[in-house]
């Protein structure tokens, strides 16, 4: 029997960064009810004279941990310097990459279903929300 989810790995990308908590509070309501599970974080800045800076959370203040206690202490660590080089390579100056490392626990007892039904995994991919909601849009227009 399995005990981990699937985990997506998702990086998100601002290119003039105005991060104003909304983030953080969906993912600790998704985290608060077991829907997900934070494994890591990442964040990357790299400034308008292309210097990078890679935040690292054990370097945050006692009060900025503790808006992130949703993050797993014992799977922090997951990204490490080489995943932070590859990151800064595709950023412009002036944005900032926040990279998410995302267990998704409400799979866990679907998975273990369907191993033990002896069914394989045969392909995966994952349509980004954008994507699903110009699809509907476009039927609805069609119809």
């Amino acid at each position: 029997m399995l005990k981990f989810g699937p985990v997506d790995v998702v990086v998100l990308a601002a290119g003039e960064p105005h991060f104003d908590g909304s983030i953080l509070a969906e993912l600790e309501r998704a985290a608060e009810t077991g829907v997900i599970r934070v494994l890591d974080a990442m964040l990357l800045l790299k400034d308008d004279d292309g210097q990078c800076w890679r935040v690292d959370l054990e370097d945050l203040s006692e009060e900025q941990k503790t808006a992130l206690v949703f993050i797993e202490t014992g799977t922090r660590g997951l990204f490490d310097s080489d995943d932070a080089g590859v990151l800064f390579e595709g950023m412009v100056p002036g944005s900032a990459v926040v990279a998410l490392a995302i267990e998704h626990r409400w799979a866990i007892d679907l998975v273990n279903a369907v191993y033990n039904a002896g069914v394989e995994l045969a392909f995966q991919f994952r349509v980004p929300a954008v994507v699903v909601d110009e699809a509907y849009a476009s039927l609805a227009a069609n119809a």
